[in-house]
């Protein structure tokens, strides 16, 4: 073989090995880059069906234990329905229960311990109604439970001012009043009042009961109640005019953020207009004494909580509505025997809070805001809370014995 031929032999036999070479160069690229899109959108896919399978299992779990949460008649929907994704805050049903059952303070709950029912002789229900907490509801159901319970109800017209801010004399007047109801037969009565001690005035105690709301839910409530077409035309009737045109178009938010004197907030605050502004959820079971008055204070608070302990039966909340409804019927008997049935039976034709739609959504940084002047009213309303869910605790404990 010539010389020639030699180098054009090995010129051809280097070009089939590049074309081979470059051939095969795209290829392993490609299968590298498949691999891994492959690899991260497994690992992406396993990951998500892993933390569905997880939370799957952690209600079934709560469904599957007889000897806890279901003996208690808390069922899986209950918890993950308003304490979803809240397992661990003390504040909620289901935080509640782990912190006594943790400390073991669950096996020690008694119904007689928690039942001020037991500590009056009397056929006497006051119902001293927190505005804007869902109380027509609680008084539809009375008046509906009174022809099943053979017990009288009264309650004053919803247009009637609150009545927070009574002296000494009043007070005794509206005890006695209250009192000669319940001398001949069963009776219920309601005004929005602040707590009366009928004992301090020689009279004979009545089963005091009411609701408490979400402190921020309440005042927003209230502040859009106040602007309806049906309590615009209420105030006419009574007061002979209508507010300006600016107080029925003015949002919550704008209010807040401008600081009207409406939408204040302010640590000790007093009374501005009138004892109505509800701002004072406290005020219901505080009393009338000048300690009371000052907005978010610890002596008003703690006093509201002393009271509640000593001398309220029960302190519910719409918003455990089957909490509430099963203490209420298993710690006052005498008027509630029955109110489960009957709440669930007539959900329908009840005035329920949730149902109104004239209120709109207001954002959580504006709630944020305002939540932050109304510390010590969240500490009195999570306290009314988890007495709640002792109460409720202790009847279940009760009949597992």
């Amino acid at each position: 073989m010539s010389l020639n031929a030699d180098r054009s032999y090995k010129m051809k036999l280097r070009d089939v090995e590049n074309a081979f070479k470059y051939r095969r160069i795209p290829y392993p690229k490609r299968s590298v880059e498949l691999i891994a899109l492959l690899a991260i959108s497994c690992t992406f896919f396993l990951f998500m069906h892993t933390n569905k399978l997880n939370s799957r299992l952690k209600e079934m779990e709560v469904k599957l234990q007889p000897s806890e949460f279901s003996a208690l008649g808390l069922t899986g929907n209950h918890i993950s329905g308003h304490d979803a994704g809240k397992h661990d805050d003390i504040n909620t049903l289901h935080g509640t229960y782990q912190y006594l059952k943790s400390t073991g303070q669950l096996w020690q709950l008694n119904p007689k311990h928690l039942n001020n029912t037991l500590l009056t002789n009397s056929e006497l229900l006051f119902f001293n109604r927190v505005p804007r907490t869902g109380a027509k509801t609680l008084i539809e159901l009375l008046s509906r439970l009174g022809e099943l319970n053979n017990f009288i109800l009264e309650h004053t017209p919803f247009s009637r001012p609150i009545a927070n801010h009574l002296t000494v004399k009043q007070q005794i007047a509206l005890g006695e009043y209250v009192s000669d109801l319940g001398q001949s037969s069963a009776f219920v009565y309601v005004e929005p009042v602040g707590y009366i001690d009928f004992r301090s005035h020689h009279l004979p105690q009545p089963i005091y009961v009411n609701l408490v709301r979400d402190p921020v839910e309440k005042i927003i409530s209230w502040y859009y109640h106040k602007r309806t077409p049906w309590t615009a035309l209420r105030m006419y009737k009574t007061n002979g005019k209508f507010q300006k045109r600016d107080f029925y178009t003015k949002s919550f938010e704008d209010c807040v953020l401008k600081r009207d004197p409406e939408c204040l907030y302010d640590y000790a605050m007093g009374f501005q207009n009138d004892s109505g502004d509800h701002k004072r959820q406290s005020l219901f079971f505080c009393g009338h004494a000048p300690l009371c008055e000052p907005f978010n204070i610890p002596a008003a608070i703690a006093r509201a909580k002393q009271n509640v302990e000593r001398h309220f039966a029960v302190v519910g909340s719409w918003e455990d509505a089957n909490v509430t409804l099963a203490v209420l019927e298993h710690y006052i008997p005498r008027f509630f025997r029955g109110v489960k049935d009957l709440y669930f039976a007539a959900e329908h034709s009840l005035a329920l809070p949730q149902r109104n739609h004239w209120k709109p959504k207001i954002s959580e940084q504006i709630k944020s805001l305002v939540h932050a002047n109304f510390t010590l009213e969240y500490e009195f309303y999570y306290f009314c809370k988890q007495r709640l869910y002792r109460q409720y605790f202790a009847i279940n404990r009760h009949l597992e014995l």
